[in-house]
């Protein structure tokens, strides 16, 4: 077996490749030993996974929507004290109602004092625009995603899809990116937080992520994920997203992944399209 982006011999390879983070609250979608070696799966992890997850928007999306890390934990958040400009990390303990606020020493005597009575805690954070390690994680979930439809029971098709030259450059892309490149992408609110999806039987479930490809009429590929409704889409093929914009105004600015009613390996409806 060869690994998936080096194309070196795998066999000897020990993890398994979550194609989302689980940090996103991935735990189902995995390629299987070997289909990513250690060396590349260990540099994802450090170079590209750790960097974008530690921007603010993904720290910020995962406090408070507490989603947790494959340890268990929930990133802090940031308050504000007024008075001070104290900005506070904010904890929300496991199995607990009560919030855990790390203040300085002038904020906590003002606080122990009665002399400030509130602390703002921003819901929202900026959406990471032209941001080279999203960029690359977008297009890492991408090619690993396109791989498991591809090839998911079929060892022999993935070995004749990483060698496809149409693909070469997003692989480059992700695991060496020789020039430095930052591929743009689009980032845009699709829907709320706290949107309920329903199974067939009328359940409400959370939806974390779900994603889907577009092949446009232009004959060209573009990978969508939405993370807790903020929708990223990136192009298969380099970076331009000129295509999905065009699509965009011929749909009425309708997500790719309700174009057809829903989204990768999903069956749930949201409620707003009920």
């Amino acid at each position: 077996m060869r690994c998936i982006f080096c194309k070196n011999n795998s066999d000897n390879t020990k993890s398994i490749e979550h194609i989302v983070p689980e940090s996103l609250g991935n735990k189902e979608h995995v390629l299987p030993k070997g289909a990513v070696c250690d060396k590349c799966n260990s540099y994802f992890a450090l170079k590209i996974e750790k960097p974008a997850l530690d921007t603010d928007f993904f720290k910020h999306l995962r406090f408070r929507t507490g989603i947790e890390s494959k340890k268990g934990k929930i990133p802090p958040g940031k308050g504000m004290i007024p008075l001070t400009n104290d900005i506070p990390e904010i904890y929300l303990p496991k199995h607990s109602n009560n919030i855990e606020v790390v203040l300085n020493k002038e904020s906590f005597e003002l606080i122990r004092q009665g002399k400030i009575k509130q602390m703002y805690v921003p819901m929202s954070s900026p959406f990471p625009e032209d941001n080279q390690d999203v960029s690359r994680l977008l297009a890492k979930i991408a090619y690993e995603f396109l791989i498991l439809r591809l090839s998911e029971k079929d060892i022999e098709t993935r070995e004749f899809v990483i060698d496809e030259k149409g693909l070469q450059p997003i692989l480059n892309y992700v695991r060496y990116n020789p020039k430095n490149e930052n591929w743009v992408y689009s980032v845009r609110k699709i829907y709320e937080d706290d949107e309920n999806f329903y199974l067939e039987d009328g359940k409400s479930v959370d939806m974390v992520f779900e994603c889907d490809f577009l092949y446009t009429n232009e004959m060209e590929l573009y990978f969508v994920i939405a993370f807790k409704g903020v929708e990223f889409v990136i192009n298969m093929a380099g970076s331009s997203i000129d295509g999905y914009k065009k699509w965009l105004t011929e749909k009425n600015n309708i997500s790719p992944l309700y174009d057809k009613g829903k989204g990768f390996g999903y069956a749930l409806t949201p409620n707003f399209l009920k």
